[in-house]
């Protein structure tokens, strides 16, 4: 499609919403839970554990964390034990490179509002439980990270709290514990149920017991021996672990190597100074709190929507007491699975669970680069990200239409704009995939009906059923969702991308 033009038409062809007859109760009932879709307004609530001091990824993703401060509201960042630090937490790192992104905040604000105040963020480094695993876990065994988070969890707030845990979950379990103790099963009902968990493997066996005990918990985790044997096949992996664990052909290894950071990110004033070298990976725990970044996909709405954090299917892996968010499924054509397939940079076709993330590195790198531009530069002197407006709404909310089989619908960017003059291409693709988790997603073909020749309507409009028909008109047997992505990238230094998701509920 021509990247210039900026809004399009899709034209609906036969597809249905209704449960297939041959669905199962139970899969009823998964579909239900998978298809939850969170609708609270205002920022996401994180709250951060983290094995910092293990080795430098965790600095490394809490110094890009810190950039983007002012996308979420952080309320609690524990240094813990994990599988590879089992003895000690190490809280005063998280204060020394906070001590940097102090020297730097009020540069960020001539940017963007809402970084939050040095001592607010000093205030949430607590150490965890200082001992490995469930063995530190029980009576007379709270830490002071553990009665933070749940004072964050008790606070009265209707958003849910996203726990992002980069290392051992030892300080989550102690929380759980604590409150099944000493309170009432329908208030640890009410706790369990504000948690959304993103945890990077299983690096201790808290996690495993967190899912046994609390079978109602949001999680999202790709299961794991505390040995770092799973890691090569994880999703979060997709995030620079091409060359470490040699399983992510076609991505593009430019911008996650140690010669691009060196240039783009550790070059760049205080809080680059703060931001090492990599042993493994880089940012192996960027993951666990990417999709919460308002860059328009609004990924945390629903795991199997795909995002910067990868995206996961709501299924029971072998071993697991209960259905969580996680990777697998049935690779059969049509049937729901966590892989995305994404054109790599060779021209070739790949379809992987690393792809999920990889698929968007540029976006993400540059996008890195720029937030660490603004630690340093005048406003004028920076990059910002294109505003992108989708048929007249203004917000980073996705769009949900009600679309009829057999009607055109029409999608427009008009008023999208760069807040900097920059030149913006526009590029609607489908997501095929983002659909799995919920329903059997539509093929492009059966959401585009009649595809045609591109051709200019009223500028900048672009129809796709025209009367140059290239395809066939296909008539689909079977229901189904769509999510369409505008991303919209300007010509600035770096390059930035924005997007917005738009959702046809198709009858």
């Amino acid at each position: 499609m021509n990247e210039l033009l900026s809004s399009t038409y899709f034209f609906v062809s036969s597809v249905s919403l209704r449960p297939l007859d041959s669905y199962s109760v139970r899969e009823d009932a998964l579909r239900s839970r998978a298809s939850l879709i969170e609708s609270f307004q205002g920022k996401p609530r994180l709250f951060v554990l983290s094995d910092i001091g293990n080795e430098p990824d965790d600095q490394m993703s809490l110094t890009r964390l810190l950039l983007y401060s002012n996308e979420v509201d952080i309320e609690g960042l524990v240094a813990t034990t994990s599988c590879w630090q089992r003895d000690k937490v190490s809280p005063e790192i998280m204060q020394r490179v906070l001590s940097n992104y102090g020297k730097i905040r009020s540069n960020l604000l001539k940017h963007a509002e809402g970084f939050p105040p040095l001592d607010y963020l000093s205030g949430l480094v607590k150490p965890g439980q200082p001992g490995y695993g469930m063995a530190a876990v029980g009576s007379d065994k709270m830490s002071a990270g553990a009665r933070l988070l749940i004072e964050a969890v008790d606070r009265n707030d209707p958003r849910p709290l996203y726990i992002s845990i980069w290392g051992g979950a030892n300080t989550l379990a102690q929380a759980l514990w604590y409150v099944r103790e000493n309170r009432s099963p329908e208030e640890v009902e009410a706790f369990v149920a504000k948690l959304r968990i993103y945890s990077i493997a299983d690096q201790d066996d808290a996690g495993s017991w967190m899912r046994r005990e609390f079978r109602e918990l949001f999680y999202i985790v790709s299961p794991s021996s505390q040995d770092g044997e799973e890691y090569s096949s994880a999703t979060w992996t997709g995030i620079s672990g091409d060359r470490f664990y040699r399983n992510a052909p076609g991505a593009d290894f430019t911008t996650v190597s140690n010669t691009w950071l060196d240039e783009h990110v550790r070059s760049k004033g205080f809080l680059g100074e703060t931001y090492p070298f990599y042993i493994f990976i880089m940012e192996g725990d960027t993951p666990a709190f990417f999709s919460l970044l308002n860059n328009g996909l609004a990924s945390y709405r629903n795991p199997g929507w795909g995002g910067w954090g990868g995206r996961y299917i709501f299924r029971q892996p072998s071993g697991e007491p209960q259905p969580i968010w996680t990777q697998g499924g049935d690779c059969f054509p049509g049937k729901p699975n966590s892989r995305d397939t994404v054109i790599g940079v060779d021209g070739q076709s790949y379809t992987s669970d690393q792809a999920t993330i990889w698929r968007w590195r540029k976006a993400f790198q540059h996008d890195f680069a720029a937030r660490m531009d603004w630690s340093m530069k005048e406003f004028a002197e920076a990059n910002h990200n294109p505003v992108v407006v989708v048929n007249g709404d203004t917000t980073k909310d996705p769009i949900f239409i009600k679309a009829k089989v057999g009607s055109p619908v029409s999608l427009s960017a008009e008023g999208s704009k760069d807040p900097d003059g920059n030149k913006v291409t526009y590029n609607w693709f489908y997501y095929e995939e983002a659909a799995s988790a919920i329903s059997k997603a539509a093929s492009l073909e059966e959401i585009l009906g009649k595809r045609g020749e591109e051709y200019l309507d009223v500028p900048p409009k672009v129809r796709l059923d025209g009367p140059d028909l290239e395809e066939a008109t296909a008539v689909p047997q079977a229901p189904g969702v769509a999510h369409i992505i505008l991303a919209v990238e300007d010509d600035g230094v770096p390059s930035l991308t924005s997007y917005r998701r738009v959702i046809l509920e198709i009858d």
